[in-house]
């Protein structure tokens, strides 16, 4: 929606701030403190995007991913190159958790466990997908991992997102100006960043038909006797 261009220069604004980048969510918060927060809903294309403009600004962000998405199978060996290759530019990758689809925390387990082994990292972090009911009991860890909903993430520090395509800017430079909070909290979703389009509906369709083009392809790839 907004395009890497306004991305880039965003993150130039940020770095001008001298607040500072970081990807350690449980070292001491102080007034300089900037968790910037990338939770990967749609695409890890998308995703490795906005880190190539991060690390070519020398500054490391957390990107959340999922393993029970309908929209990209982080388990295929093209979308596991692309989440090591984000690790390996330095930032910090981790488990983008829906609680809304299991019954219990014993399915957390298994996700960390398996999202560990993949890209062998250690998870001390996690965002939650569509928070809802945690955000009664938002303090609560995971099996003692801290999640992006906790007070001292959520409500201590200035917390901005663009759920929804909202544009942060507004509220980012009102908060440089100010900095009366403990922090800033930024949470950008990949697919409002990606391409320059009028609305999160055109974002999201622009999106839809490039995914249509892939999932087309990979049909022609795995039956010769499809005909479109």
């Amino acid at each position: 929606m907004f395009g890497l261009h306004k991305y880039e220069k965003l993150i130039t604004k940020l770095i001008n701030s001298n607040m500072n980048f970081s990807t350690n969510w449980n070292k001491k918060i102080n007034a300089k403190t900037l968790f910037l927060r990338h939770d990967v809903d749609f695409s890890i294309s998308y995703a490795y995007s906005i880190a190539k403009i991060e690390k070519k600004l020398d500054v490391n962000s957390t990107f959340f991913f999922m393993l029970s998405s309908n929209m990209y199978n982080i388990f295929s060996s093209s979308n596991q190159k692309l989440v090591s290759d984000i690790r390996n530019m330095g930032h910090k990758v981790s488990l983008h958790y829906d609680p809304s689809i299991y019954s219990s925390l014993l399915s957390f387990r298994k996700e960390k466990e398996t999202f560990e082994r993949i890209f062998k990292i250690k998870i001390d972090i996690v965002s939650i997908h569509r928070p809802g009911f945690f955000l009664k009991k938002n303090n609560q860890k995971l099996l003692g991992i801290s999640q992006t909903y906790q007070d001292k993430y959520f409500k201590e520090m200035r917390y901005i997102s663009d759920s929804g395509g909202k544009d942060v800017f507004k509220s980012i430079v009102k908060y440089l100006k100010n900095k009366e909070l403990l922090g800033l909290h930024l949470l950008l979703h990949p697919i409002w960043w990606c391409e320059k389009k009028n609305t999160p509906t055109h974002t999201l369709n622009s999106w839809k038909k490039k995914y249509m083009n892939f999932f087309t392809q990979e049909i022609r790839d795995n039956c010769k006797t499809f005909m479109d």
